[in-house]
């Protein structure tokens, strides 16, 4: 089981300011991956290997601090390898499902 963060409603940035998060497509930036990748990786291994959690949520969308990147590099880079889901059998040169 993961420890998650718990939700409170954001305060108000100040007059002068716009608070600025990452979407799920900027952090796919930094890996070459889409989007829709990095919210793959978020549910895939939602129970082995946890993404960070994301310091903003808007509507649905997470967002996190320029400042991780760090530690969001780090969690890739200790991600499980090609294969690790399972996923459908390879074929082999006959075209035939093997094992």
């Amino acid at each position: 089981m993961t420890d998650r963060r718990t939700e409170v409603d954001g305060q108000p940035a100040e007059p002068d300011q716009t608070l600025r998060y990452l979407d799920l497509g900027e952090v796919g930036s930094w890996f070459g991956v889409t989007q829709t990748t990095v919210s793959t990786w978020r549910s895939r291994y939602a129970e082995t290997h946890p993404f960070p959690e994301p310091d903003v949520v808007v509507g649905r969308t997470p967002g996190w601090a320029r400042g991780r990147r760090e530690e969001i590099e780090r969690w890739e880079r200790g991600r499980p390898g090609r294969g690790a889901g399972g996923g459908r059998p390879r074929k082999d040169r006959s075209g035939k499902s093997g094992q």
